[in-house]
């Protein structure tokens, strides 16, 4: 009798759910660009219909910064491909970023086989 009564002292009584209640749906609001001379004219940047401009007019190449053009855009080189001596410091990073990246991977081992550790068939 005991038992039964300290069962249901502690069950919790939840409330069913709502046959009317259904999840939001969020409304998408970007659009993509089809108009061909608006495409060729503007810089459409802007996903989000906020007005009649499409965004920033495409100038010509003068009028932008020669440095703009001297931008390096290609992937950063594999850490293998680097000399300390000729690359400076974007050696040192690929190596600082490397060796906490072992760090983390040996951490995770630790803690993955943290019950291994006094077994006894580890122990020899």
């Amino acid at each position: 009798m005991l038992r039964v009564i300290a069962h249901n002292v502690f069950r919790r009584k939840y409330s069913p759910p709502k046959a009317g209640a259904a999840a939001a749906v969020k409304v998408d609001k970007s659009f993509v660009e089809e108009d061909a001379e608006k495409l060729a004219t503007h810089v459409c940047i802007n996903a989000y219909i906020q007005g009649d401009e499409p965004g920033p007019k495409i100038l010509a190449n003068s009028e932008y910064p020669e440095w703009l053009f001297k931008l390096d855009l290609k992937p950063p080189r594999a850490f293998e491909d680097l000399d300390a001596e000729k690359d400076g410091w974007a050696y040192w990073r690929a190596l600082r970023k490397r060796q906490i990246e072992q760090n983390r991977r040996i951490q995770n081992l630790k803690t993955r086989f943290l019950h291994l550790q006094n077994s006894p068939s580890m122990k020899k």
